[in-house]
């Protein structure tokens, strides 16, 4: 029998859907060289080759058998000849224009491993195709918005999407399609050198986005009643600014963005945000003429640049970052300021926090202490060396900038961090959101000393006509002389404070225990601390745009406790406090 190829699906298969190769009628362990190619619609040439050994039977699948050293790639690639075709003109790469014709795939076996390949043995073609049968294409010239609206077959509606590429312009169209095989309603946009759209990118209009977020939104085939948006690069970060300030938007999938802008100054209504700023002298050209711009931004954690950052924390919707951890397009290798980040008696691992910090440029270490997988299942007693080796591990951290770490901690997580600032040579900088200046509770102990923890009198407690309990004069008095062993020897810190309350905390007294902080920083010379003081605010200020909630039920009464505050006022809080935030620590850590 005659060698052949044997190809599944055997004529046609969508670009994204694997293709099962195998060669037929070979001799026993028989040596080939497969190359595959295909030419793009300006004609350029791409090409990838690979060497392969039959097995006993004469039969070469790809699934099965590895390639050898020597061709574009070695190993077990099923789909090797694919992804590793390689323009035959340099610095081209591979783009469908016309996703309503196929790639015309070329696959040829040649005999042995020599180089030029020898004897042609068998070949095949195949078509990559972009577009399933029923999906329909629709140009959209709808008022400003210019872009291909891609429909899956049927009537819907069908989950919308905005599909947005980077800073090349222009309408790529080919991720958006493959997404409608799949049956998304997807909208490619283009955004500037694209008709009659601005042949430059010298500054960006948000409503020109929103513009097409409605479009999709009053579409009668989109299910609504909100959208996603899927960007790389440009179209990635201009995705950022559309989740944060227009409204429609439930999910944000992003690839190898920035979270500041770039490029073009953003403007949305009286709001402007100005591109990050880049020096063309730090722009690396080696000998062959590539240039290596990954250092040519300027870093958007200092200076005048932290006005670029996009305000990402206002968005309601989900994020999905996807990242190239050896993308040269723009640095995101770091080394980055650590910070440790806890929550309070409610146990357990909470994570948001910190993936907003992260986003923010921060190394961010979600840190349990009790309530979680194998530790303690109630808060007894601490023991501050579990924190020293969380904060020893943030320090060593290979894209952890250093020297010290920061520390973040809301309610007996802000009392933690006041502990750890103390005792811990690691820790340089705390943040502390309503909490106490005395340990509380639970026993802290650190080698030989143990600070007790300042107990809460039950009977104090009073319950509401509806059963909100109010903790405000449960703790006991830190200031009573029985009380001083709890208290945190915060004056012993070397590092640097910010104290954060809501004056209308009613889950207990944060104010005066802020107080209390700063009369025994001053009493011993120290003015190492900044107050954060917000009327109004009640227990829990976290990032923006976290829905107030005056009333939660507590994971260790088991029953609904009063926070206090009053709605616009503890949102103001919020707003402020987590900018002010992010400057102590960046101030602080570097």
């Amino acid at each position: 029998m005659a060698p052949s190829v044997r190809l599944s699906p055997a004529a046609r298969s969508l670009f994204d859907e694997p293709l099962a190769i195998a060669v037929q009628g070979l001799g026993p362990r028989q040596q080939v060289t497969l190359r595959a190619s295909l030419r793009d619609e300006s004609g350029d040439l791409f090409q990838a080759c690979a060497r392969y050994q039959a097995e006993d039977d004469g039969e070469l699948d790809l699934g099965r058998c590895p390639a050898l050293p020597g061709g574009s790639f070695s190993g077990l690639e099923p789909m090797g000849l694919l992804w590793a075709l390689q323009p035959q003109k340099p610095f081209r790469r591979l783009v469908k224009r016309d996703v309503q014709s196929p790639f015309l795939l070329q696959l040829e076996v040649f005999e042995g491993h020599g180089d030029p390949p020898g004897r042609l043995l068998a070949q095949a073609q195949h078509e990559r195709a972009f577009l399933r049968d029923g999906v329909r294409r629709v140009p959209v010239r709808e008022g400003r918005i210019r872009a291909a609206l891609f429909l899956p077959p049927g009537n819907g509606p069908f989950p919308g999407i905005i599909d947005l590429y980077g800073a090349g312009g222009g309408l790529p169209e080919y991720r958006a399609c493959l997404l409608a095989n799949h049956g998304f309603a997807v909208l490619a946009l283009a955004f500037y050198r694209y008709e009659d759209l601005p042949k430059e990118m010298k500054e960006v209009h948000l409503e020109y986005f929103e513009e097409a977020i409605n479009y999709m939104l009053q579409h009668t085939e989109v299910k609504g009643p909100g959208i996603g948006l899927l960007g790389i690069s440009k179209g990635g970060e201009l995705c950022v600014s559309m989740a944060s300030f227009l409204k429609g938007i439930t999910a944000t999938a992003l690839i190898n963005c920035s979270v500041a802008n770039m490029g073009a100054v953003l403007r949305y209504k009286d709001i402007t945000i100005p591109p990050l700023g880049v020096d063309a002298k730090r722009i690396k050209v080696d000998k062959s003429g590539i240039a290596d711009i990954v250092d040519a931004l300027n870093n958007p954690l200092e200076g005048p640049d932290r006005q670029s950052f996009i305000p990402l924390e206002k968005a309601t919707c989900r994020f999905l970052f996807i990242v190239g951890q050896d993308d040269r397009n723009w640095k995101r290798d770091g080394p980055f300021p650590g910070v440790i980040d806890m929550y309070g008696d409610e146990g357990g691992l909470t994570e948001f926090r910190s993936s907003l910090l992260a986003t923010r440029g921060f190394a961010a270490l979600s840190l349990p202490y009790f309530d979680f997988e194998d530790l303690p299942k109630v808060m007894k007693e601490l023991k501050l060396e579990y924190f020293q080796d969380a904060a020893r591990f943030l320090q060593r951290h290979p894209k952890v900038k250093g020297p010290g770490v920061g520390v973040i901690g809301t309610g007996k997580g802000a009392e933690l961090a006041l502990s750890m600032i103390t005792f811990l040579p690691e820790v340089v900088a705390a943040v502390c959101i309503s909490g106490c200046s005395s340990n509380t509770v639970a026993d802290l102990h650190y080698g030989e000393m143990t600070l007790p923890g300042l107990r809460f009198d039950i009977n104090k407690v009073s319950v509401s006509d509806t059963g909100v309990y109010d903790t405000f004069e449960a703790l006991d008095d830190p200031t009573k002389p029985a009380n001083s062993p709890c208290t945190i020897p915060i004056e012993k810190a070397e590092g640097h404070f910010l104290l954060v309350v809501g004056e209308d905390d009613r889950m207990w007294k944060s104010s005066l225990y802020a107080e209390l902080a700063i009369g025994r920083l001053r009493q011993h010379g120290k003015e190492n601390f900044e107050l954060l003081s917000y009327p109004g605010a009640g227990h829990r200020i976290d990032p923006p745009s976290t829905p107030f909630c005056q009333v939660a039920m507590d994971r260790v009464l088991g029953v609904p406790v009063l926070g206090g505050g009053e709605s616009k006022a503890h949102a103001h809080a919020q707003e402020h406090s987590w900018g002010k935030i992010q400057e102590f620590l960046h101030l602080h850590l570097g």
